[in-house]
């Protein structure tokens, strides 16, 4: 509680803030106010002696103590604070120092202070033993720097990590912090030493510099570390440049790019590298390179986006650990829509890595034009749409293709009084062809130019009568649906180079929509789905169908579809609580044994979240003669406490009893700091290559705050 201030004050209290107010020399016009309890002026001296909630203000600045003195003017000494006991200067931004005695000019823009204590954004806090102030600069001596809290219980305890460094210079309007001789504590115990080190401040959203490093290990690589550097060019493009140097390799290096313009985005990322000989290969490249990025821009009326995947050579993406990827795709889709239509443009290149055919063979679909017409009002009662197609297929090996295709769609839905859904379909497509060249080595018939003009329809009827049934707490929904399905047999299609290898997969999610009629057979389908909700949170669902064929056509078994009939398909899920579990299945419809199947089963608790996965694919159902493939996946994320987690996956192959890839890794975050270290083994072996089963542990610590 303030004491009221007598009358004989008031006089002094004037005194004290005309002498406050007078101008400043020449550099500065600020004025500055004083308040105290007690205030009293030495009529020799000039000076002013402020005692007892002294409050003091200038250049928007404010100081708050217990006493102060405020020397007199001079035509050669400007006037001088002497603050001897605890106080806290609060900046114009807001942000508060402490300090246990200063020294400051009357608008406490300059100055010294002892053991200052400076909160900033995000957390950040800095400490000096000793710290000089001109203006929005600090030069510290004795200075520590982290971004961790401090213990509530012992506030002087070491933090996590600090930056301790013999001198500090912070710029508060250029928001950049420069160390010199500094060390890495962490918990108080020194383990890095930089002569010197910069960074932004906390305030700065993004800034050129290092970002964190990571320090890696692996039997293929040895040991490594990584360390990125980020170009903060301008506001909407950047670029971070990320060297890799490793005891068994030559410095490895990536680069990624970014741009933000005003049509859309899109990023690149490119990979070099010269190997050394224990790497190389057959090819015996000199140097190794990839480029990675895609993008999406609109332009007007257009909706652009490409994609790209290329390297000197087909595994080195596989072979650097960078994907998984064998198949290397390149793609530029071009799209724009109207009221009723769309037209597509795309060009499209793939290669498969892995397939010695092919490995030399580049793809490349020049270009796909599709036009999509939806007519407005009901035709027959129904929608009718139109879709035109050119594709023009170029090989470096193989046949070159070019087609055109009219499709005519026409779709109808109703539902009567009775409750019965009724929905037809019809599908007509005129295809014309052109194709010729030479097969490839493995298939060494040469084919002349031919053309071909083919046309298939195929028409569909549904039937599905949802029946519901409500009781207090729960509600079952069964669905029986049957399905005719009335098509063309054009075998000629068969006949056309590529036509005839159209992949067909049966799913039951599939089994009741319309395919190629190029590819359609006559075949009745007939499903049985059952959903049950129950109030406590419990679902459930399950579908059970199957494909009956009624023309002469013949599908391969891993198609799904059979001769006469095709595989049973079965779907459930459950939903109880914690637990979820998946599973669809194709199972033999004479012994009823499982041909393919997909599993997954998860349960989630507060901190621990366990999952499985598992596939079972017979033999012909993989459609390669191989082996059956069996494989099961593992997974689990443990929330060890608020600031540990650790998560952990295994693929097996169980048919052959060997791993295919495991991974782990801990991690630690908090307001400060993320510190993880994973390891991963790649078991994957590609005959003829020096790629070979691979360990690899890596190790980041990232001090927030600093090269964020």
């Amino acid at each position: 509680m303030r004491t009221p201030p007598n009358p004989r004050l008031f006089a002094a209290l004037g005194l004290a803030s005309l002498v406050a107010s007078l101008p400043l020399p020449a550099q500065s016009q600020t004025k500055s106010a004083l308040e105290a309890d007690d205030i009293a002026i030495e009529e020799t001296s000039g000076r002013i002696t402020a005692k007892g909630n002294v409050q003091i203000e200038g250049a928007g600045a404010r100081l708050t103590t217990q006493s102060l003195s405020l020397s007199r003017e001079t035509q050669n000494t400007p006037a001088r604070l002497s603050i001897p006991g605890p106080l806290i200067l609060t900046q114009a931004d807001g942000a508060k120092i402490t300090a246990t005695s200063a020294q400051l000019n009357r608008t406490l823009d300059t100055g010294t202070l002892k053991n200052l204590r400076m909160s900033l954004e995000k957390g950040a806090r800095l400490r000096a033993s000793e710290a000089s102030k001109d203006g929005a600069k600090f030069d510290m001596r004795g200075g520590v720097f982290t971004s961790c809290p401090a213990c509530e219980k012992n506030p002087d305890a070491s933090p996590l990590w600090q930056l301790r460094a013999g001198r500090i210079h912070y710029d508060q309007e250029a928001q950049d912090v420069v160390y010199t001789n500094t060390r890495l504590e962490v918990y108080g115990l020194p383990i890095a030493y930089f002569p010197y080190l910069a960074h932004a401040g906390p305030e700065v959203v993004r800034r050129s510099g290092l970002l964190a490093p990571s320090f890696t290990s692996s039997n293929t690589f040895g040991r490594g570390l990584e360390t990125p550097y980020f170009f903060d060019l301008a506001s909407n493009y950047d670029l971070t440049v990320t060297p890799r140097f490793s005891t068994k390799q030559d410095p490895f290096l990536k680069t990624d790019w970014r741009h933000l313009t005003q049509k859309g985005t899109y990023e690149l990322t490119a990979y070099l590298h010269e190997p050394k000989d224990k790497l190389a290969d057959d090819t015996a490249l000199t140097a190794r390179g990839g480029v990675l990025g895609s993008g999406a821009f609109h332009f007007d009326a257009w909706d652009v986006d490409f994609s790209i995947q290329e390297a000197t050579d087909d595994l080195f993406f596989k072979r650097y650990k960078i994907n998984d990827n064998s198949r290397l795709e390149n793609r530029l889709t071009a799209t724009r829509l109207w009221d009723n239509q769309d037209l597509t443009i795309e060009t499209h290149s793939f290669r498969n890595a892995l397939d010695p055919e092919t490995a030399a063979t580049v793809d490349r679909i020049l270009p796909t034009l599709t036009h999509q017409i939806y007519f407005d009002g009901a035709v027959l009662g129904g929608q009718l749409d139109m879709t035109n197609r050119f594709t023009h297929e170029a090989r470096d090996l193989g046949i070159d293709v070019s087609h055109l295709q009219s499709q005519l769609d026409w779709s109808w839905r109703h539902i009567n009084q009775g409750g019965f859904v009724w929905e037809a379909n019809n599908r007509l497509v005129v295809d014309a062809y052109q194709y010729g060249g030479e097969e490839t080595e493995a298939q060494t018939a040469e084919i002349e130019t031919a053309q071909d003009l083919l046309a298939a329809n195929a028409t569909s009827l549904t039937l599905s009568y949802p029946l519901q049934r409500h009781r207090p707490g729960h509600r079952q929904t069964l669905t029986p649906k049957a399905q005719v399905v009335l098509a063309t047999e054009n075998d000629r299609y068969a006949s056309i180079p590529y036509i005839a290898a159209a992949s067909l997969d049966l799913t039951s999610a599939q089994l009741f929509q319309p395919i190629a009629p190029t590819n359609e057979a006559s075949r009745v389908n007939i499903g049985l789905s059952h959903e049950l909700d129950i109030s406590n949170g419990v679902r459930s669902s399950f579908f059970l169908g199957q494909s009956y064929n009624l023309s002469n056509l013949q599908f391969s078994h891993k198609s799904g579809y059979g001769d006469e009939h095709s595989a049973i398909l079965a779907d459930w899920a459950l939903y109880m609580g914690p637990l979820t579990i998946k599973q669809n299945a194709r199972l033999d419809n004479d012994s009823h044994e499982i041909l393919r199947s997909e599993s997954s089963g998860e349960l989630a608790f507060a901190r621990l979240t366990l999952g499985l996965e598992h596939s079972f694919y017979e033999a012909e159902q993989l459609g390669i003669g191989g082996d059956i493939l069996e494989e099961a996946t593992t997974r689990l994320d443990w929330e060890i406490s608020q600031n540990w987690d650790f998560s952990a996956s295994q693929r097996e192959n169980l048919e052959t009893k060997s791993r295919v890839k495991t991974d782990a890794a801990f991690t630690y975050e908090d307001d400060c700091t993320i510190f993880q270290i994973s390891m991963q083994r790649d078991y994957a072996r590609v005959s003829g290559t020096s790629i070979e089963p691979e360990t690899s542990v890596n190790v980041t610590f990232t001090l927030k705050t600093i090269g964020n």
